[in-house]
């Protein structure tokens, strides 16, 4: 399969050469996938606030290395200018802009952009009751407050602006950040998702749906997707930025690529509320399309797997039909199960993941998978990591609330790939 760097072929690649990630498992990139690659759950009762009166009492803080990384690292004025949100993906760009390597001051600002994902919900912040905040109220709140404040910390002058799509907001924001280098916009792009919805009112929204778990005795297994006896999934705090760059930025400047996206797919099933199986394989068809790879290039899946109960048979249902006699062959792997449902970021986490597992060839498990639920049969990579040597390419796909799809194309190296 022969490729170039012609933006009307299949298969066009942007590279992504930086990762930074603020989870429950931790607040760096490394610390996050060694977690996951352990198996470990950041589920945890919840402190933050008094849950006695929401059913489900348990979710995914931030450790506290973050707040003590907040109170030793963000000045007072700041704190006031920002609401959280804009602070946690503010030390994800950073780190993700060290982790590539890049030297701000040889980029062409005019052609850096940034494109961040937040579900919106979490622009009104918890901390509004302090005193004191009223004056700042209009920067803190604007919707464009996070890609704001990362294009002037780098006095980045490309376009800068926010998505906001539900749960897939992040991942939606990662494929407009690839159109806009596919396309000539841009050269480079700080991209990725964040939010904060885990307070009182989000954890009784989401309850009213039963999507939530109420399994609160024990937290850290009550997580369990594609398992028989799943009853949901806890919301988290988090966000995560990726540095995305046009093949011929990365390669002149030898950057160090974790992997390449391809190609996406992304489908609105009419503002449905119920997932069906054939919408989110359209979607899984048209990320594949794009990309120019066929259903048996792909080795690993980074799974929506949310630990509902329809929507890990759907997404099971979807991968079969896709994927046909060789889906029983994929590795799938669920890691909601220990990151619980960081909404806006959860999507781009799923990347970053994908492209550290064909980075270091390590797939991490999906954790509390115990009784197997006959219809949701595949491999799953249960509660251990694996490692596997011949890993080429890999797919993340996310179906969120409204019908709100997307699906990502990823591989770690284009052997017949033509840069000019």
């Amino acid at each position: 399969m022969s490729r170039t760097n012609n933006s009307s072929d299949p298969g066009y690649p942007v590279a992504i050469t930086g990762i930074g990630m603020v989870t429950p498992l931790g607040i760096t990139t490394k610390s996050c996938w060694e977690n996951l690659l352990l198996g470990k759950s950041g589920i945890t009762r919840i402190t933050k606030f008094d849950s006695k009166n929401c059913l489900t009492q348990i979710g995914g803080q931030l450790p506290e290395s973050y707040l003590e990384w907040e109170n030793s690292h963000i000045p007072k004025r700041m704190t006031k200018q920002t609401i959280q949100t804009t602070r946690i993906f503010r030390l994800c760009a950073s780190d993700a802009i060290q982790d590539s390597g890049l030297e701000v001051d040889s980029l062409n600002l005019k052609r850096c952009a940034v494109v961040v994902g937040t579900s919106g919900a979490s622009v009104r912040s918890p901390e509004d009751h302090e005193t004191g905040l009223d004056k700042y109220k209009i920067i803190r709140e604007m919707f464009n407050a996070i890609p704001a404040r990362v294009s002037l910390d780098y006095g980045f002058q490309g376009p800068s602006f926010t998505l906001s799509s539900s749960s897939e907001s992040g991942v939606c924001a990662v494929a407009r950040a690839y159109d806009a280098i596919r396309w000539g916009k841009a050269d480079l792009v700080v991209t990725g998702g964040v939010d904060t919805l885990l307070t009182q009112n989000f954890i009784k929204r989401f309850g009213r749906f039963n999507l939530l778990t109420a399994d609160n005795a024990f937290p850290e297994k009550a997580i369990k997707p594609f398992d028989l006896y799943r009853s949901g999934f806890a919301l988290s705090d988090g966000g995560c930025a990726l540095i995305l760059e046009s093949a011929s930025h990365a390669i002149q400047r030898n950057a160090r690529m974790y992997a390449w996206i391809t190609g996406y797919g992304s489908f609105t099933d009419a503002g449905q509320t119920a997932l069906s199986h054939e919408k989110m394989a359209n979607t899984l068809l048209g990320a594949l399309k794009n990309s120019g790879l066929r259903p048996d290039h792909i080795g690993y899946i980074c799974a929506n797997g949310t630990a509902t109960i329809n929507n890990d048979r759907c997404e099971t249902l979807a991968i079969k039909s896709v994927f046909g006699d060789i889906a029983s062959h994929l590795l799938i792997s669920a890691t909601k199960s220990m990151l619980g449902h960081m909404m806006g970021a959860s999507g781009v986490a799923d990347i970053a993941i994908a492209s550290l597992a064909l980075h270091t060839k390590q797939i991490p498990p999906t954790i509390n998978y115990s009784d197997p639920d006959p219809e949701c049969d595949l491999n799953y990579v249960p509660n251990k990591m694996i490692e596997v040597s011949s890993l080429k390419a890999a797919m993340t796909q996310d179906f969120g609330f409204g019908g709100h799809h997307c699906a990502m194309v990823l591989e770690k190296t284009l052997q017949d790939q033509k840069i000019e």
